[in-house]
């Protein structure tokens, strides 16, 4: 990002000298190239937000399922099994992760 914001205050420079020398060609090829960086960050920044919205949705999916889970056990047994699950979100293993919620806090 901070490359990008140089490169972006160098173009604007480059653009308003080329403007104020009557360099019309100049000035035109510096605001593409400026538009043209713009849309590249646009679009990474809507890839990104895209992403950590998808992942937003998994995480409540996963924790409505951990609840559900959770829900079928009382007392001491759903908090073993709730703290179980985070813990193998946390390590990121799927795997244990799918038997806790199957076969409950072991």
């Amino acid at each position: 990002m901070a490359d990008n914001s140089a490169l972006i205050r160098n173009l604007v420079v480059r653009a308003e000298d080329a403007r104020i020398m009557n360099d019309m060609g100049n000035m035109k090829k510096a605001y593409f190239q400026l538009y043209e960086l713009n849309k590249d960050l646009m679009l990474g920044y809507n890839i990104r937000s895209n992403n950590h919205l998808e992942l937003l949705e998994c995480l409540r999916i996963v924790n409505q399922a951990i609840q559900k889970t959770g829900n079928l056990r009382v007392g001491k047994p759903k908090a073993q099994l709730i703290a179980a699950c985070r813990a193998a979100i946390k390590n990121k293993d799927n795997d244990t992760l799918i038997k806790t919620m199957m076969n409950g806090a072991s």
